[in-house]
């Protein structure tokens, strides 16, 4: 009995413990509703709303209070709204769970509000649905960032399309070899692709007269279009049209920005257009450069050669007829004071030579274009110390006269540019036919140089007159290609149509051209270098005598004459080899590098071969002897301000023969030994002059271990170990001579 009741009154306990803990759990569930972001909301199978937590109410503005026990959409849809969402219920029930949607809510506020929501069901003992259970977030904001990034993305495609249509137009513009027609074509091909609906856009250009379109360009009411205009004037249209209207397109078929990227379209054929103007102007400017600057070569070389064949048949010829007699009479024994004359009359004879080679050499009207080539390498070997060799196929080469005078003339200008800036030991010459047309290709294995930099300097010394060459062929029909790096030698190429065979005549000797002469009303500017007072006196004397030249200054030392040839920038230095400080062969090549186009004059006591060439090498243009300045220092001014190079008559003599020899005068030491560096040369003559190496060290501003460094080398390279041999080396070589 104790025990019934003892169990009877633990079950009523037991009870209120199981109820307690239900309503515990149900405060724990309904808390966690409420903290939770998520919008939570419980329906019946009718839509009514059981459970509507905090993030509902603060979403919507309704309280629970408002919206438990009501409709859903009688709550968060507008009354026109609530038909269509009640039958969206009605068939939700019926729908397998769980289930997504989304839907737009209005709040208390009126505002809409864009609701991602997902629903799952419970179900009562019969398996029908009981209640509704939808959690859901407010994706208003994200939705509208979502539209918005879409928007501006497409926004953005349309961009990039509109810069690489402009893009790509540039890059048109800057082809060589486009003709206006092709360009045109061209940009047509890239319009479409840039507009809004690519597969229905045309384009058309038009220009004066001209008119291009897109392969299925139509005629259409839909365009828009913008005006091409040249240095502010209207030259024509660039249109974009639509074959057809679309629904998708609205009332505006073109955006704003369609017309920008039109209008910029529009600018860039404008340039174009005024590019290809300019182009063929300049193309007709150049047609005619090369005509006058042709004409003016063959010209000049027409009145050379009838210069230099008046030279001959009658000067020359003269003059040996007089010598002739005047040898006849002094052997009677009646004058034997003719042998002064006779001299005189020698040496005139020698110049008549000189100046018939100089002026026009015979060579090349004489004995054709191979025997003047080959001349010119000789030359070069002569006047350079460059080893030169010359290449024939032997073939006929059938040229017209002006043609052949100015191959000669490009190839002698070549030839003169290797001697002087290529720093080559060898250097060739080859001619040969290929099909109708001859090719002579001068290479040399010399510093290179960089062609691009070159043509950048063709307005300057800089350019080595290679585009004046290339101009002059060019107006003959004729073509110039340069292959050339630094460090690996230089092959330029001459290519030129031959003539028929019958076209080349016999040189004339009626050919007339203009001779090189100092210009009017420009004296020619000198500068005068010799450490003997007397001796520049006379030399000034002598020189302003003559008409058109100006003495402009007067230095007594090397060094003095570099500082003066860059203060006053004479036309014309007359150089005494012997000279304290710097000796005349350096301060040459310290003027010429830093002023090529004045001409040096040599002027020394020396006949020896080794000094004129030095000379030469050092870019002298000149060289003549004290004995016979009195007489020919005037014609060598005249001669070398004619870009040609003058030697007094004894030493032309002694240049013939080192060429019938096949070489050149004997080179000094270190020529045959490794080359010296220009520091080491300019340290080596410092020695050479007495100067102990702390000294030689103050002077060049480095450190005394340098210079014993310098000497170091310069002995190994020349295998001379002490400092007289190196004394008597650089006398031998020109370098310093004796009482420097």
């Amino acid at each position: 009995m104790s025990k019934y009741v003892e169990k009877r009154t633990e079950r009523p306990h037991g009870r209120r413990q199981a109820d307690s803990l239900a309503v515990r759990e149900r405060d724990i569930f309904s808390a966690i509703l409420d903290v939770a972001g998520a919008l939570i909301a419980v329906l019946t199978a009718e839509g009514r709303i059981v459970l509507w937590n905090r993030a509902c109410e603060k979403s919507t503005g309704f309280r629970a209070t408002e919206a438990v026990g009501h409709y859903l959409w009688e709550v968060v849809n507008l009354p026109e709204e609530a038909e269509k969402v009640k039958a969206f219920y009605a068939r939700l029930i019926s729908s397998p769970f769980p289930e997504t949607h989304e839907r737009h809510w209005t709040r208390r506020d009126g505002s809409k509000m864009l609701i991602s929501w997902s629903n799952t069901a419970l179900y009562d003992a019969q398996g029908k649905v009981e209640y509704l259970i939808g959690t859901g977030f407010d994706i208003t904001e994200s939705r509208a960032v979502q539209l918005e990034l879409q928007r501006r993305s497409h926004e953005l495609a349309e961009r990039v399309k509109e810069l690489n249509c402009l893009y790509d137009i540039s890059r048109l513009s800057e082809l060589p070899d486009l003709s206006l027609a092709t360009f045109c074509a061209k940009v047509l091909e890239l319009i479409p692709a840039a507009w809004q609906y690519p597969h229905l856009a045309t384009a058309r250009i038009q220009i004066g007269s001209e008119e291009y379109t897109s392969a299925d360009y139509e005629t259409s009411v839909v365009c828009q279009s913008s005006q091409i205009a040249v240095d502010g004037l209207h030259v024509g249209l660039v249109e974009v049209c639509y074959r057809e209207l679309t629904s998708e397109m609205g009332e505006q078929p073109f955006l704003p920005e369609e017309q920008s990227l039109l209008d910029n379209i529009a600018e860039r054929i404008g340039q174009a257009v005024h590019h290809y103007d300019v182009t063929e102007r300049i193309a007709e400017y150049q047609a005619t450069l090369r005509s006058l600057a042709s004409e003016l070569a063959l010209t000049g070389e027409r009145e050379r050669r009838r210069i230099a064949q008046e030279l001959h048949d009658q000067v020359g010829h003269n003059l040996a007829s007089i010598k002739y007699k005047l040898g006849a009479m002094k052997k009677t024994g009646k004058a034997p004071e003719l042998d002064d004359v006779l001299g005189l009359l020698e040496q005139t004879i020698q110049v008549s030579r000189n100046l018939t080679f100089e002026l026009s050499p015979p060579v090349l009207h004489e004995l054709g274009l191979g025997a003047a080539l080959e001349w010119l390498v000789h030359q070069l070997r002569a006047n350079f110390g460059i080893a030169g060799e010359f290449i024939d196929d032997r073939q006929p080469k059938p040229l017209t006269e002006d043609l052949r005078v100015e191959l000669f003339q490009a190839a002698r200008e070549l030839l003169v540019n290797v001697g002087k800036h290529s720093k080559a030991s060898t250097a060739q010459v080859r001619a040969e036919v290929t099909g109708d047309r001859l090719r002579i290709e001068v290479s040399d294995d010399g510093v290179g140089f960089d062609p691009a930099i070159r043509r950048s300097a063709r307005g300057s010394t800089a350019g080595w007159g290679l585009f004046s060459i290339r101009e002059r062929l060019a107006h003959l029909g004729a073509e110039m290609t340069i292959d050339s790096s630094p460090g690996y030698g230089t092959r330029i190429t001459l290519s030129a149509p031959l003539a028929e065979p019958d076209v080349q005549a016999a040189p004339s000797a009626d050919a007339a051209a203009n001779g090189h002469e100092v210009p009017a009303g420009e004296p020619v500017t000198i500068l005068l270098a010799d450490d003997q007072a007397l001796s520049r006196a006379g030399l000034r004397s002598l020189l302003e005598q003559q008409p058109g030249f100006q003495v402009v200054a007067e230095a007594a030392d090397g060094l003095q004459a570099v500082q003066l040839a860059e203060q006053h920038q004479p036309d014309v230095v007359v150089m005494d080899i012997a000279m304290p400080r710097l000796n005349g062969i350096e301060a040459t090549r310290r003027i010429l590098a830093k002023r090529p186009e004045t001409r040096v004059i040599a002027l020394s006591m020396h006949a020896d071969g080794q000094y004129v060439v030095e000379m030469l090498r050092a870019g002298a243009s000149g060289y003549l002897l004290k004995d016979c300045a009195e007489e020919d220092l005037a014609q060598a001014i005249r001669v070398v301000q004619a870009n040609l190079t003058f030697l007094s008559p004894g030493l032309a003599d002694s240049v013939a023969a080192d060429y019938v020899a096949g070489q050149t005068p004997s080179r000094p030491a270190a020529e045959n030994q490794p080359n010296l560096t220009p520091r080491e040369l300019e340290v080596l003559k410092l020695l050479a002059q007495g100067l102990p190496a702390k000294a030689v060290a103050q002077q060049l501003t480095v450190s005394l271990k340098t210079i014993e460094t310098h000497r170091q080398h310069i002995m190994e390279k020349l295998e001379i170990h002490n400092i007289a041999g190196l004394t008597k080396y650089a006398i031998r070589a020109g370098l310093v001579e004796l009482g420097e």
